[in-house]
């Protein structure tokens, strides 16, 4: 009979298994979507007044004569407390906190939150109400030690914040919303997306062909949202390489992305949440779509700016938290020589749009922007297969590459435009900023780029190949209770330690690369994490809710009625399985006791094509919707 009990085991696992896997959220799932609508109940809306757009529309006017950044949103103060607003509600292993934000009018909302910490244990999810775009798990160890934590806008005009503390936590820290970022115009939905969706119709996808020659460069540049005062703009940056090859964090952009052009400078709490998106991209040449990969915040290492002239216009960060491995990223190469060049692209993120490259084929030449002669490259575009790749607002900061693949300046301004295509670009010299903007570190790139003084003015890019990047799978991701499953390792990057995490298994860690076979004894839905580390980095993975501990029934739909269960493989507890027709009026019941086998057949009423099957082995209680087919 054993032997029977196994075979059947291993043909349901099969059929669900195919069901399961794409409905695995690997990101995470918060907790409170496994509630039922009535153990949710009413979610407490907290209405922010939105800001006039009338007021904001007369502003950005004057700021487009001006010729001033394209500003996309401001934040509206806030005082969001778990401690005196939303509701707490009980979940298996802890509590959570859950508050809807609602500010009318806005294509989508961010938040800020003051000395953000997390216990161990705890983790904080941002979603829109239909679910359909979710932030999180944030979990103690993306945090840093900054005042300020922020987190990317998402689309629409109401987030919902849900905070899951667990009842073993050693001790509770507040959340402390302060600020919404309010995006009202330059949002385009992720489902909206298109080659061009808020663009002009000449600009050039970074993966047509244009773009099959760039394909490292493009995964180092990124696109920043940007926060100066309480004012949210677009521009871009890159990703570049140092003579130590220590893979630091360092980023690109202009020094004009820094400030608002009315005097206020970003401080260092702005930096700290600012947001960098890698491989904000179409997967082609016109199709829509994009990932969202973050990074939040940054800190200021150098910058060419003074209020008198802006000099090279360049602004050199270092982000405040390693970039993950799985974002692959690539730390460009750098020519800090005077060699002009003959032709190349320049490769960025139009209006905070999916990654375009624009391509040159004639020489640059020498030029000024603002007081002191020469510090920039004038570029002129050419027309390509595609289209006719320019700039347009939040390509700011951007790199020019030469035709070795190398930055060789960052864009400051210009006049190409899709109505303007011959229209010239100016990009601050990588040269000029290298050591001629200022005599100290804070006003030079060299001594970030080359601190070991080296000398050497030309370096190549490269990606991290040591890093390691933390990958698994699993072998059946829906089991009954008792039932093992065998974990693989898919991670890359040669790692020579491995530690697992198995919520609810035994064992319930493993420091091996092949953990075995780990059994779960109660129903539920289990996270599994995996740390993987080599000398180089660390890097880890965590999948919520990703192994499903439940009763398996098969067929369904159920042919002439007669359905089979897997309970309990361990037989430790009666169970009661009872059939419900979609009225709601008990049709079948059915009790086992601990000592009968885990394997169960049923017959479900002659009458109906739809009931509910319950199965109630102890405290747990599932149920089951099956169709019969006749």
């Amino acid at each position: 009979m054993k032997h029977y009990i196994a075979y059947l085991f291993v043909f349901f696992l099969a059929l669900v298994l195919s069901q399961a896997y794409c409905q695995v959220d690997r990101g995470g799932v918060p907790r409170s979507f496994q509630l039922t609508q009535n153990e949710k109940g009413m979610l407490p809306l907290n209405e922010i007044l939105p800001p006039d757009k009338q007021v904001l529309e007369r502003e950005d006017t004057e700021d487009a004569g001006s010729e001033k950044l394209y500003r996309v949103g401001v934040e509206i103060p806030v005082l969001i407390s778990d401690e005196t607003a939303g509701k707490w509600d009980v979940v298996p292993g802890g509590r959570v906190w859950r508050m809807a934000i609602k500010c009318s009018g806005a294509q989508a909302l961010g938040l800020s939150f003051d000395k953000l910490w997390l216990p161990d244990g705890t983790d904080l999810f941002i979603y829109t109400p239909d679910h359909q775009f979710i932030i999180g798990a944030i979990i103690p160890g993306v945090l840093t030690d900054v005042p300020k934590f922020a987190t990317r806008p998402l689309p629409g005009d109401e987030v919902v914040v849900e905070y899951f503390q667990p009842f073993t936590a050693s001790r509770y820290w507040p959340l402390n919303i302060r600020g919404i970022s309010y995006q009202y115009r330059g949002y385009v939905p992720l489902s909206a997306r298109s080659a061009s969706a808020t663009l002009g119709a000449c600009e050039v996808n970074v993966n047509c062909s244009e773009g099959d020659d760039w394909q490292n460069q493009k995964k180092g540049v990124v696109k920043i949202y940007t926060k100066v005062n309480n004012k949210y703009f677009y521009c871009s940056g890159t990703l570049l390489n140092n003579t130590s090859g220590d893979f630091s964090a360092l980023l690109l952009t202009a020094s004009h992305c820094g400030h608002d052009f009315s005097g206020q400078y970003a401080t260092a709490e702005d930096l700290a949440q600012w947001v960098f998106y890698f491989n904000y991209e179409s997967p082609g040449c016109a199709t829509a779509g994009s990932q969202e990969y973050t990074v939040v915040g940054a800190t200021k290492l150098a910058i060419s700016d003074d209020p008198a002239d802006i000099g090279s216009d360049f602004f050199l960060l270092k982000l405040l938290t390693n970039i993950p491995a799985s974002y692959y990223p690539y730390y460009c190469g750098w020519d800090a020589s005077q060699g002009n060049s003959p032709s190349g692209v320049g490769i960025h993120h139009p209006n905070g749009e999916v990654k375009k490259i624009s391509t040159y084929t004639t020489p640059v030449v020498s030029a000024t922007w603002g007081s002191t002669p020469n510090t920039h490259w004038a570029v002129k575009w050419s027309a390509t297969l595609n289209g006719h790749g320019v700039t347009e607002g939040g390509s700011s900061g951007s790199a020019l590459f030469d035709n070795e693949k190398l930055v060789i300046a960052t864009l400051t301004g210009g006049e190409s435009s899709c109505s303007n295509t011959s229209g010239l670009d100016y990009y601050g010299k990588f040269s000029y900023s290298w050591l001629s903007c200022g005599t100290t570190a804070s006003r030079q790139l060299k001594p970030w780029l080359d601190p070991a003084n080296t000398g050497i003015v030309k370096l190549n890019g490269t990606y991290n190949e040591k890093a390691a990047v933390a990958d698994f799978s699993a072998n059946y991701l829906v089991i009954p209770v008792g039932g093992t499953v065998g974990f693989t390792d898919l991670s890359a990057g040669k790692p020579d330690k491995w530690h697992w995490y198995f919520e609810g298994g035994e064992p319930t860690e493993s420091t091996q690369k092949d953990p075995g076979e780990i059994r779960f004894g109660r129903y539920g839905m289990k996270n599994v994490k995996l740390v993987v580390s080599n000398s180089y980095n660390s890097d880890s993975l965590i999948r919520e809710n990703y192994i499903d501990v439940r009763a398996v029934i098969s067929p369904n739909p159920a042919k002439n009625g007669v359905i089979s269960i897997l309970t309990d493989i361990n037989n430790q507890g009666n169970i009661v399985i009872d059939v419900y027709d979609l009225f709601g009026k008990l049709a079948r019941h059915f009790e086992y006791t601990a000592s009968a086998s885990a394997y169960h057949s049923i017959q479900l009423p002659e009458k109906g094509s739809t009931f509910i099957v319950r199965v109630i082995q102890g405290n747990q209680v599932q149920t089951h919707k099956v169709i019969v087919v006749h």
